[in-house]
């Protein structure tokens, strides 16, 4: 996992280092399936990884095991 994230991350900070996540993530996650509606993506960015994953159904663990498998993937 990458350290540099944790639960009080905020989710802009993420897309920033990872622009791409923004489109890849709903695709690859139902769970995350907010993130195609313009304005839950708007509220989705202020948002820390705990807001995000309870918004999501999931644990911060979860959330953070997910973006650390996807930005893997991605390298």
């Amino acid at each position: 996992m990458n350290m540099a994230y944790n639960e009080n991350t905020k989710l802009s900070a993420i897309l920033k280092d990872h622009p791409w996540l923004e489109k890849e993530l709903p695709q690859r996650y139902p769970e995350l399936k907010a993130m195609d509606n313009p304005a839950t993506r708007f509220m989705l960015k202020r948002m820390t990884v705990k807001e995000a994953g309870k918004l999501g159904g999931m644990s911060p663990e979860k959330l953070l095991s997910m973006l650390d498998k996807i930005i893997k993937e991605h390298k």
